[in-house]
Formats: C-alpha cells, sequence, structure tokens
C-alpha cells in the first residue's frame, strides 16, 4: 500500500491560523442558542459541550485531517491482521523416515488437510560464522565440528499461499529405500537391469574408489593432480573443483547403498563426506560448497575454462559444485541419519534457498552476487538436492517451491512439454528432460498430457555416446514414469553402458563419451553419471508406483 501524501507544501502555517472563515464568524454556539431558547445555559451535558467545541472553526480543519489520518490507521491495522506475517511458520520440514521407508518424500505441495504451522523448525542458538569462515582440520579421523547459529544464516521468510499447489502425488515416491542390502538386487534384477549392469557399477566403484585422493577428495585433472594416475588414465578433466568432482564420486556410491556405516567403502565414503565438510565456507548466507581453492592455470591453452585462485579478487567456482556437493551431504545424511551431518546439510540446503534468484532459478553465482535470469541445468542440481533435502527431514521453507514452479513455467517452450535452457534460448533434449523430472516431483498427475507427450518425444531419442547428461536424465524420468516408453528406453541405454565401459588397465571400469561436458570433467565426471545411470533401478524409488505392475524388460 502507499503511504498516505503529505500536506501540500504550498499552504503557509498563516492559512491554518491567521485566515477568518464564515465558521468563525458565527456569534453563537450551539449550546448558546439552546440557552436563549431556554435549554440549560451553560450548565449543560458533555456531548452539548463536545457539540459546541465541534462547531468552533479554529478546530475544524485539524479535526478533519486528524479523522482522515485516524480512518487510514484502522486501514491499515485491518489489513496488518488480515495478512499477519507468518516467518517460519510456514516452512515444511520432510518426513524424517529411516532409509528403507519407499515413501519418505514431501515436494512441492502440501498434503490436504495439513497444517503448515505445525512443521516450523525449532531453534538453534550458537555464535554464527563469519563471511569467510572456511572450516579446517588437521585430523582426518572424524568430520569437522561445526558450531554455527543456523538462524542467522537460515533463508529469508517464507512468503506464504501455497494452497493452490496442493497435490498429493507430490507426496509419492522418490525415496531412497531401494538401494541397500537384498532390496537393490531385488529392484535392479526386476525392474529392467540385469547381472551386467550391476557388475558394471561395481567395477565403476572401484576406479572410484582407486582415483581418491588422500585427503578423502576426488579430481577431475587425473593427470596433473591424481598421483596415482599420472598418465594412466587418458581423457583427463580440465575443471579444477573439488567440491564438484567428490560429491559426483560420493553421490554414485552413496546411489548403490554404500554409506560412510555400511558396506566394504565405508572409509571411502567418510573420507569423502570429511572432505566436504573440510571445504564449506560457513557464511551469513549458509555453507558455501563451492570450491575455495580453485586456481587458473596460466599453464593451460587459450580457451581452456580458467578459475580463478580464491585469494585473488573474484573466484569462478559455480553453483554446479554447490548443488552437486550438497545433493551428497543430504542424501548421506537421509541414508544414515548421522546427527552430525545434519548441521553441515542443513547449512549447504540454506546456501541453495538464500541463492535463488528472483525468478525462481539458479544459475553460476549466488543471486546476492550477482543477480539474474536462472538456467535449467544449474537449477536441476539446486532443486534435486532441496528435494533431497526434504527426503533427509531438513528445513525447507515452501515457497521456495512457489518460486520454482514460476521458474519452470517460464522455461516452457512451444508446449509444456518441452523446455528451454533460458528464457528465449533454444531448448534441448536435455533440458526438456530436466524440466519434466521437476514437473513430475512436483506432482504432476501421470495421465497428464503435456507429461505424456514429453515421455513420448523422450522415447524417440535414443542413448548416444555425444548426451551422458540427456541420458542420465532421461533415465530418470522415464524409469518414473514406467510404460512404454521405459520399456524401449531402458534395454538400449543399459546394454550400451555396459558395452562401452573399459575393461582394461588403469582405465579398467571406468567410462569416457566424447561431449559437450565431457573436456571440462573428464574421465571422472562421465564415469559418475554412468554409474548413476545405471543405479536408476533403485537410487530412487519410482514417483507413479502402479507403472511397475507389468513385468519390466
Amino acid at each position: 500500500m502507499n503511504p498516505s501524501p503529505a500536506p501540500n507544501p504550498s499552504h503557509a502555517a498563516s492559512d491554518f491560523v491567521d485566515s477568518p472563515s464564515p465558521q468563525s464568524e458565527r456569534p453563537l454556539s450551539s449550546a448558546a442558542s439552546r440557552g436563549a431558547d431556554g435549554g440549560t445555559g451553560p450548565s449543560t451535558s458533555w456531548f452539548d459541550r463536545l457539540s459546541d467545541w465541534l462547531a468552533g472553526g479554529d478546530h475544524s480543519a485539524w479535526l478533519a485531517s486528524a479523522a482522515v489520518h485516524l480512518l487510514l490507521l484502522i486501514l491499515l491495522s485491518l489489513l496488518l491482521y488480515a495478512h499477519p506475517p507468518r516467518g517460519v511458520a510456514l516452512w515444511l520440514e520432510g518426513d524424517a523416515l529411516g532409509p528403507t521407508d519407499e515413501a519418505a518424500s514431501v515436494d512441492f505441495t502440501l498434503s490436504e488437510g495439513s497444517d503448515a504451522s505445525d512443521a516450523a523448525p525449532g531453534a538453534i542458538a550458537a555464535t554464527p560464522g563469519g563471511d569467510d569462515a572456511v572450516l579446517s582440520t588437521s585430523a582426518p579421523a572424524a568430520p569437522p565440528a561445526l558450531s554455527v547459529d543456523l538462524a542467522a544464516s537460515s533463508p529469508r521468510p517464507s512468503l506464504g499461499g501455497f494452497h493452490q499447489l496442493a497435490n498429493p502425488l507430490a507426496l509419492r515416491g522418490g525415496g531412497m529405500g531401494g538401494r541397500q542390502g537384498e532390496q537393490r538386487r531385488r529392484l535392479a534384477l526386476g525392474g529392467g537391469g540385469s547381472e551386467a549392469s550391476e557388475s558394471a557399477v561395481e567395477r565403476g566403484l572401484a576406479w572410484l574408489a582407486a582415483h581418491q585422493l588422500e585427503n578423502g577428495g576426488w579430481v577431475f585433472d587425473l593427470e596433473n593432480r591424481c598421483p596415482q594416475c599420472r598418465g594412466y588414465c587418458r581423457n583427463s578433466g580440465m575443471y579444477d573443483s573439488t567440491t564438484a568432482a567428490t560429491g559426483l564420486a560420493l553421490l554414485s556410491f552413496l546411489g548403490a547403498g554404500y554409506t560412510h556405516e555400511e558396506g566394504k567403502y565405508r572409509e571411502t565414503v567418510a573420507k569423502g563426506l570429511y572432505y566436504l565438510q573440510e571445504q564449506m565456507a560457513v557464511t551469513s548466507r549458509g555453507g558455501d560448497l563451492r570450491d575455495q581453492r580453485a586456481h587458473n592455470d596460466d599453464s593451460l591453452p587459450p580457451g581452456v575454462l580458467r578459475i580463478i585462485n580464491a585469494a585473488g579478487a573474484s573466484r569462478f567456482d559455480t553453483m554446479y559444485s554447490h548443488g552437486i556437493a550438497t545433493l551428497a551431504l543430504t542424501e548421506a545424511y537421509a541414508m544414515s541419519r548421522d546427527a552430525s551431518l545434519r548441521e553441515p546439510a542443513q547449512l549447504a540446503i540454506n546456501f541453495i534457498v538464500n541463492a535463488q534468484y528472483n525468478d525462481g532459478g539458479w544459475r553460476y553465482v549466488p543471486a546476492p552476487e550477482s543477480p539474474g535470469p536462472g538456467d535449467m541445468t544449474v537449477s536441476g542440481w539446486q532443486i534435486t538436492a532441496l528435494k533431497s533435502g526434504l527426503i533427509a527431514g531438513l528445513d525447507i521453507p515452501y515457497d521456495i517451491w512457489e518460486r520454482i514452479e514460476a521458474f519452470i513455467d517460464g522455461l516452457q517452450g512451444d508446449s509444456p512439454s518441452s523446455y528451454l535452457y533460458l528464457r528465449g534460448e533454444r531448448g534441448t533434449n536435455a533440458t526438456t528432460a530436466i524440466g519434466l523430472l521437476v514437473r513430475m516431483i512436483g506432482g504432476w498427475p501421470r495421465d497428464s498430457r503435456p507429461l505424456n507427450v514429453g515421455l513420448a518425444k523422450l522415447g524417440t531419442e535414443r542413448p548416444s555416446a555425444n548426451n551422458i547428461y540427456f541420458i542420465f536424465y532421461a533415465s530418470q524420468v522415464l524409469h518414473h514414469a514406467g510404460g512404454a516408453q521405459w520399456k524401449k528406453w531402458n534395454p538400449q541405454m543399459r546394454d550400451y553402458l555396459v558395452d562401452s565401459q573399459a575393461t582394461e588397465g588403469h582405465e579398467d571400469g571406468s567410462w569416457y563419451f566424447a561431449e559437450a561436458h565431457s573436456q571440462q570433467g573428464g574421465r571422472l565426471y562421465t564415469t559418475a553419471m554412468a554409474i548413476m545411470t545405471l543405479e536408476v533401478y533403485y537410487r530412487y524409488m519410482p514417483l507413479y508406483q502402479e507403472a511397475f505392475v507389468d513385468t519390466a524388460p
């Protein structure tokens, strides 16, 4: 509401005091008139005295002004009362269910009849970390203890108004309960996987474990920065973010059911999680997992991505790295319920929420640093991390999903079944797959016409060597939907990845595809993406359970 207009400055004080008016020249008050007619005279009631005062010309202008302002105050108070500030009462907290629960996610909507105020998070009081604080420790025996005021870095208050997105489909599926033990094998072999695909996953994980650094992290640049692999593996990556590389590797282990508490890779996963926590910079906006040590290598040839040193004027590591690393932390916490992981996972989620652009998306840098339009690919990692945070029971303000909904609406192409990279730019098969996945976890029903048109479009494509990014997202979308498109896609995808895995030398168990993103991420990036794609049968429980009534191919 606009403020009340100020008094007209052209009026001088004398306009209100010195200028007589017809009202001020009246000789008698109403009370005196009544006295002349035989009334009570000066001994009158309070009402008569008030009426006499009101009739005085010296007071009428001031009284009119006061009455107008009083009316405005009353109206404002009514408006404020009708829309009270709701703050943290409008936050959603995801279901805190165990790792074996198959329906643990709460996504874009509130369930019917739920009361958001019941989900307000408790306050945590401690000392806020500074903007430049970096977590570090010398002993890798245990993750660093974070002592941070979560309230100080909490996301901005929610705006409310979420009832129009209510859809119970968003409460179904998407959990992580299928990853471990016999459940993993049952879902793989019964849902379209094979003994060969499961063997490929295990060989890929063995390759990743062999390329972990002593500090617990991973790197894309195997040739120059991986002591075990100097020259033995071809197709080294150039991107210098260790948090992105570590996040992708951890997601591969977690997707197969290996945590820091269970399985043969316990130590590998524990060291990786410790490394991510050590790299986190705790700021007033949350925990920043962009690589603080990314640097500019002047020895690289022209045209190669050069990442600026954190000690310099700026830093080039992006929200890609943060989203991927956050997803690893939230999944590890969701699967293990290790209390020591909750705080760093929540801080990383807070950073995503506070980095969101006004259009509801994300791009390379957080909004407070350089606001602009979001893009589909960076946003896809942030949205997936937020979904995982809900599965883990972390605190997510639910108005963020309203903005995501508006963002995805704005990136629709010619129809709701195709999606763009940026507003005004062309879309790709990969951006369409990401957009459809977000729609599915947001509650689009399986029989939605736009969804089925999009599925049909994806179903006409074939897995190819030049787009593992597309294969990764398309496999998730088609697996969640099931049906004819999945049955057509799955054996092609599965057999292509199994057959293209390296089988000799130091590269045994890895993948490399010559595609647009592979030059930057190299063999480690394509290996992690291939592993996670082959884990599609159990990595997330299906969003539409009825799609798996029929026998999978």
